[in-house]
């Protein structure tokens, strides 16, 4: 098996008897069959399962982070919100779960569900986005964001509905780039996550950054070798941005954002708000999962009107 994983790295094994193995965040996980008591925490997590229809697989959820995408909505009201955030391990044992997958390995601790360890000695496995693996060190690659998508379609075996969903992916970030393929210089853009007291922006690692990427933007602050960092407000006055892209979640919304950059004496002067070109992303939009193309497309949509004349709604 060790040597195994050695020649094929990090992902899907299946052993002779059918058994799956899946190398997940450093740790190896065990599956007899198909999960039938999933528990989703965070919201990527949460909308990949409804998206793959398996609403009745899942008996719990927790921690949104804005409104879940209006064609799951049906679905979501159907699962028990255990939590606002994230559940205690009293609160998550009661449902008696199989599989308990979130977006963020943080989410695995004593104080909130208990440690990946801990759950694999209760018999229930764990998933954690691959994305958010610690200890990453390279940029982020769609085939890796796509790979998360793929192993939770092969862990529920619906590979099938899974390999739709990331077709659907490819064809929009395709579309996009063809419709950009003119562009001759990128626009400069400062991606505002939140303001606490200095502002939380994108490095050159994590999914913000390859959502610019592909949408045709240029990331002001893409020499910081990480996913995401607190920087100064003196640093984004000296890069200008020529667009502030303001992400809209339950904890810092967008509004108080605009309103910070349009009543500050000192940020009113930066070009894209002197110019009034904010634009808005949802939160979910920002992470790996099923938004992913459509996010790519709206964003790009924002940026480069012009090159989307025939604008077709964006889900």
């Amino acid at each position: 098996l060790l040597l195994l994983l050695i020649i094929s790295g990090p992902g899907t094994l299946r052993a002779d008897n059918q058994k799956m193995i899946i190398y997940n965040c450093d740790q190896l996980v065990y599956f007899e069959n198909a999960p039938k008591r999933a528990v989703t925490v965070n919201q990527s997590a949460t909308e990949l399962l409804l998206a793959l229809g398996l609403t009745d697989r899942m008996v719990g959820t927790a921690y949104l982070d804005a409104s879940i995408r209006p064609d799951l909505q049906a679905d979501y009201r159907k699962v028990p919100v255990l939590a606002a955030k994230a559940p205690g391990k009293e609160g998550l044992l009661a449902e008696e779960p199989d599989f308990v997958y979130a977006t963020f390995g943080g989410m695995f601790s004593d104080a909130t569900l208990g440690t990946r360890t801990f759950l694999e000695q209760l018999d229930i496995a764990t998933y954690v986005s691959p994305v958010f693996c610690n200890g990453k060190k390279e940029p982020l690659t769609l085939e890796l964001l796509l790979s998360e998508i793929l192993e939770i379609g092969e862990i529920f075996q619906v590979s099938d509905r899974s390999q739709a969903l990331t077709a659907d992916i490819r064809q929009r970030i395709t579309n996009t780039s063809t419709r950009l393929a003119k562009i001759s210089e990128p626009v400069r853009v400062f991606l505002f996550d939140m303001d606490d007291r200095t502002p939380y922006t994108a490095g050159a690692l994590g999914p913000q950054q390859l959502l610019l990427s592909l949408a045709g933007a240029e990331n002001i602050f893409a020499d910081i070798q990480g996913r995401m960092a607190g920087v100064s407000w003196e640093a984004v006055l000296e890069r200008d941005p020529e667009v502030i892209l303001l992400v809209d979640s339950v904890w810092s919304s967008a509004e108080h954002k605009r309103e910070l950059l349009r009543t500050n004496p000192a940020l009113r002067t930066i070009r894209a708000v002197q110019e009034d070109r904010l634009i808005t992303l949802d939160f979910p939009d920002t992470m790996p999962g099923i938004r992913f193309g459509a996010a790519v497309e709206k964003l790009a949509q924002q940026l480069y009107p012009e090159y989307f004349v025939t604008k077709e709604p964006v889900r």
